[in-house]
């Protein structure tokens, strides 16, 4: 009699071993205590066959089961009651279990993206618990006793469905961290203002109206996050925050800035882009501590000097046309794209330590010479103005790793009226005597070639490893690349050149001679003299360009000129 089928005859089937086994790399693993099948679908639900179970960089018992696609909590994590991490994220678990009351040394619990509706009031059993991540679900309340988590320090609900959040949450006395962002939230418990310990909330992108008045009772508030909400204006209790250093109102209905703002004396990061801001008055500007400031896409025209201790600045897609940098001695980046300037920042030349500078999107006409002061600048965006040059000072900013006038009318580069855009300075200079192993290096842009040696000393000099002339040096810069890139080589520049010399472009051809036996290096040498009169090495500007001359055919028109001279001399002599 022929044995049937099983039904789990398609699917990987372990063996009922149980108990502990220790891997090579130290980590301890468990055996199930019942024989589990994992389907070989990807899309259902894959029960794992083993639990890594092992330490973690922390020195925590750690089990991980991410992306496995359960549906349900897994039974047999229940009997690890020893874990203290548990990761069971990026799942589409349900409900959680009420056996989970078990693991009393949990100290960390990740359950975010699933599809988990409610928690069980024996949660609070794990007393232990100090991180609790439960963001992108479908929360909408909280157990009823979990203030029972005294240890809980981080607390992550982000992304469910809470419309407030219960009174018992005051409790959790040691809490540092609590995210409850993308959510439905209007109100707020005035018991929120207990936690004394709070340094860290984020409100964002909820329904809050008003700023609810315990939030402005939290005192030990170091960041706060308000992002996306519909705030007009701050309540004057907000400057009770003396703590706060961070915030983030970007993106409310705010028309000016609040003034309880400039009495928070350890403010330094303030984020209030996408508003209906349209000054800057100078009794904000004279705030102190400030270091990064975002103002982006609001509908400032006037932006007051000040702010001597400022780092960052963003004041782009407003409705600016004078900007003054003056003062802020220690900016290093600054953004005043898509803006209505006509000119650079006043007082930007006095900023030594900048090292980006986005200018786009503006209708400046004239680059001065100075710039070149800007020693530290990395990045330089010009693009989508209205220059007709740029100065050639740039090439001596050594530091500049991007450099962007696309969008802009440039003709010709300042101080070189002969080079009309798009041919420009060549890159590249052309030597003689290429070795045929020779392989393709740059040479520098700025760097004047050496004259040429004669004799013994000639031959004996190094013959260099690339010879070839390339031109678009300003459609190169103008691309986003700049000399250093150039100098060092970099594939990403020259790589469409090189590609337009192997296909034979007259403006990158070059002529390599193959100097493969003596005879050709013989004659080579005998025409040295010939071919000096015939290719001169022109350098203007600290800039090589390699042009060929007809030295030869006007050469041999005197020639002809003296000769028919001689004859009618010696057929007419003189009486």
């Amino acid at each position: 009699m022929s044995k049937l089928p099983s039904r789990f005859s398609t699917w990987n089937t372990v063996t009922t071993k149980t108990g502990p086994y220790r891997k090579k790399d130290g980590s301890v693993v468990y055996r199930t205590k019942r024989p589990l099948a994992r389907p070989r679908h990807s899309a259902r639900s894959q029960q794992p066959t083993r639990y890594p179970v092992a330490k973690n960089q922390k020195g925590l018992l750690e089990l991980k089961l991410c992306h496995y696609h359960l549906i349900e909590f897994p039974k047999d994590v229940l009997n690890f009651t020893g874990l203290q991490h548990l990761d069971l994220s990026h799942n589409v678990i349900q409900e959680i279990p009420g056996a989970i009351g078990r693991m009393r040394r949990l100290k960390v619990l990740h359950l975010h993206d699933n599809k988990i509706s409610r928690l069980p009031e024996t949660l609070s059993n794990c007393i232990h618990l100090e991180d609790i991540n439960l963001t992108k679900n479908e929360l909408s309340s909280l157990p009823q006793n979990i203030g029972a988590l005294k240890s809980l320090q981080t607390f992550r609900l982000g992304e469910n469905r809470f419309e407030s959040l219960p009174h018992d949450i005051s409790l959790l006395g040691n809490l540092k961290y609590l995210d409850v962002h993308g959510n439905h939230l209007w109100y707020l418990p005035f018991a929120l203002s207990l936690l004394g310990k709070l340094h860290y909330l984020n409100l964002a992108d909820n329904k809050f109206e008003h700023l609810p008045l315990p939030v402005c009772h939290i005192t030990s508030l170091k960041a706060l996050q308000l992002r996306g909400n519909g705030l007009a204006n701050l309540p004057p209790d907000f400057d009770s925050l003396k703590q706060l250093r961070e915030v983030n109102l970007s993106f409310n209905k705010l028309q000016m800035i609040p003034s309880s703002i400039t009495n928070l004396p350890e403010l330094k990061y303030l984020n209030l882009a996408g508003n209906k801001i349209r000054h800057v008055s100078h009794h904000f500007a004279s705030f102190a501590k400030l270091r990064v400031l975002h103002l982006q896409g609001n509908e400032i025209e006037h932006f007051a000097e000040g702010f001597v201790h400022m780092r960052y600045l963003n004041v782009s897609e407003n409705r600016l046309y004078t900007l003054t940098v003056g003062r802020m001695k220690k900016l290093q980046h600054l953004n005043a794209s898509f803006n209505q300037l006509d000119n650079i920042p006043a007082g930007l030349l006095s900023c030594p330590k900048l090292e980006e500078l986005k200018l786009n999107g503006n209708k400046i006409q004239v680059i001065p010479h100075e710039i070149i002061q800007l020693q530290k600048l990395r990045v330089l965006d010009l693009g989508k103005n209205e220059l007709t040059c740029f100065p050639q000072v740039i090439d001596k900013m050594v530091k500049l790793d991007y450099f962007n006038v696309r969008g802009n009318f440039i003709k010709q580069r300042e101080g070189s009226p002969k080079q009309v855009w798009p041919q420009s300075f060549s890159v590249m200079v052309k030597k003689d005597k290429p070795s045929p192993r020779s392989v393709k290096t740059p040479i520098h842009v700025n760097q004047k070639p050496k004259k040429a040696m004669s004799g013994h000393n000639q031959s004996a000099r190094k013959k260099p490893r690339y010879t070839t002339q390339s031109q678009h040096l300003d459609e190169l810069l103008q691309n986003g690349f700049s000399l250093r890139h150039i100098e060092n080589g970099h594939d990403s520049v020259m790589h469409h050149y090189k590609r337009e010399e192997e296909l034979g472009h007259p403006h990158t051809r070059h002529i390599v001679e193959d100097g493969q036996n003596r005879r050709q290096q013989a004659e080579r040498r005998d025409q040295v003299a010939t071919e000096k009169t015939k290719h001169r090495l022109d350098i203007q500007d600290g800039f090589s360009t390699f042009r060929s001359a007809d030295t030869d055919f006007q050469l041999l028109g005197i020639c002809n000129q003296v000769e028919m001279l001689l004859n009618k001399q010696l057929l007419q002599p003189a009486m």
